[in-house]
């Protein structure tokens, strides 16, 4: 499939989303599909079958989706999706200035965003990309005590990061010094990115957010910004890959060395 092809699909499952039930293949096809001006007719359908991806559960000749059946996270399963944004790409040379995450476990969703003193001048460009400033931070706290505030929220979840080694290979010595070892089970997007969606090829968070058409980033290069749309293309490929076999999230990933 392109990636045209993978917006489409998300199109159709907007569009179930909306009306919250089942619908007919000709209904749907014909809702989302056809576009005025364009004769009603069997390419639409043709084109609806090649679009239905893990998320769709086809009984008969309606479509519905999987998701109305079972949850992400699975139930009595906590995962935490994680952003950082630092001064640059070296964790043994640059510095945290911002963490933030969302922990979702059994209905309940809580946040956690802070800005992170690094101890050193936040370069130009990095002011430029994300917004933060040198006079941002200056009352902010330095890393290691953002990160004892944080540690709660970590415990016995599954994380789901966006291109999770840069992540990782900040917070695992930091948190090393800590005295705490990270050992949880880390999703990587673009991991699952590389099976849900084949047929892109390039997998960073702006093209996963435009092969799922959730139009311009809110926040983009801001940690929770991030985190959000990370969350929102986590769970539509979570539905692609299980495909109507529900899963724990921790199943579906590889441990944090």
């Amino acid at each position: 499939m392109s990636p045209t092809h993978y917006r489409l699909s998300t199109r159709l499952a907007r569009h179930l989303r909306s009306t919250g039930c089942r619908l007919p293949e000709h209904a749907l096809a014909e809702q989302v599909l056809a576009t005025q001006g364009l004769p009603k007719g069997s390419w639409a359908s043709d084109l609806l079958k090649s679009l239905l991806d893990g998320r769709f559960e086809r009984i008969e000749t309606e479509v519905g989706l999987w998701e109305w059946k079972y949850d992400f996270p699975a139930r009595d399963e906590a995962v935490v999706v994680l952003d950082l944004e630092t001064t640059g790409l070296s964790p043994d040379n640059n510095e945290i200035i911002e963490l933030a995450m969302i922990r979702l476990e059994n209905g309940s969703r809580t946040t956690f965003e802070r800005l992170v003193n690094p101890g050193t001048p936040i370069p130009a460009f990095i002011s430029r990309l994300t917004g933060i400033r040198n006079q941002d931070v200056r009352e902010a706290a330095d890393i290691y005590t953002v990160l004892s505030e944080a540690l709660p929220l970590l415990d016995n979840a599954t994380l789901i990061i966006q291109n999770a080694g840069f992540d990782l290979g900040f917070l695992q010595p930091r948190l090393k010094r800590l005295g705490y070892r990270l050992d949880n089970p880390v999703v990587d997007t673009i991991h699952w990115a590389r099976k849900a969606l084949p047929g892109l090829s390039k997998r960073g968070l702006d093209a996963l957010a435009w092969a799922f058409d959730l139009g311009p980033i809110a926040g983009r290069h801001r940690a929770m910004g991030d985190v959000e749309t990370t969350l929102q293309v986590a769970r539509e490929m979570y539905f692609m890959l299980t495909a109507g076999r529900p899963t724990p999230t921790s199943q579906l990933a590889f441990r944090a060395r």
